[in-house]
């Protein structure tokens, strides 16, 4: 899947305001960067020679790689319950990166079992960033998550016809395929956390991890401190 690039799908906002401490002069690592939207929308502030987009879909680093051939493009062929049904199963070996700046990875985790995140954070810590920024789903009972949960409910109501109601679920995370509970390949597979259960299991591989809200978007995002 090539993510469409319109005005609802720029992040550079985004980024900017969650990372404003990047400069042209710093390595950037967009994990789940598809063909590149974060720097096709950024107009030239992301410096093409030093970012480094890694994702799944070996369409988009296709076309990223073609539509910015400064920039370094990597194929994760990981399997994915959404995004990558063909491919390989963990432990991963993954790319050989020196060190990143920055860590962005928007839209990912919302799509991702819980080891899978911890292995990926693992890796994130091999990088020595300064700063890793990501987004998730969570079911924390605030405003901000009732209105995310919400819109993925009646989402699958309006495909599907009905949906298990999954927007009062309690758990520390719970996953869906389509419109039922479950792991596995399907169209539309999300993973939804509360964020405490997310900051205890990084805690437990020695990262600090706080939640943040941006400015008038609902969909928090993990700002993660990996440690020594």
């Amino acid at each position: 899947m090539i993510h469409p690039r319109n005005e609802s799908t720029n992040r550079y906002p985004l980024f900017n305001e969650l990372i404003p401490e990047y400069t042209f002069d710093n390595t950037l690592l967009d994990y789940g960067g598809s063909s590149g939207n974060l720097i096709y929308f950024s107009n030239g502030a992301i410096n093409e020679s030093k970012y480094t987009c890694v994702d799944v879909v070996k369409d988009a680093i296709s076309a990223g790689q073609s539509e910015f051939p400064d920039g370094n493009f990597i194929h994760l062929n990981r399997y994915n319950e959404m995004y990558n049904h063909e491919g390989k199963f963990g432990p991963h070996i993954w790319p050989t990166l020196s060190h990143q700046d920055f860590i962005w990875s928007y839209s990912v985790f919302s799509h991702t079992v819980i080891e899978d995140i911890i292995e990926t954070f693992l890796w994130f810590k091999s990088l020595s960033p300064k700063k890793v920024i990501v987004s998730y789903l969570c079911n924390d009972g605030d405003d901000n998550a009732n209105k995310v949960l919400n819109y993925f409910y009646n989402k699958r109501v309006n495909k599907y016809g009905s949906c298990v109601d999954f927007r009062n679920n309690k758990e520390d995370y719970f996953y869906l395929i389509n419109n039922e509970y479950n792991t596995g390949n399907g169209d539309e597979f999300i993973a939804v956390y509360k964020t405490e259960f997310l900051i205890e299991n990084l805690k437990k591989h020695g990262m600090n991890a706080t939640k943040i809200y941006t400015n008038n978007y609902p969909i928090p995002f993990l700002s993660v401190d990996l440690g020594e």
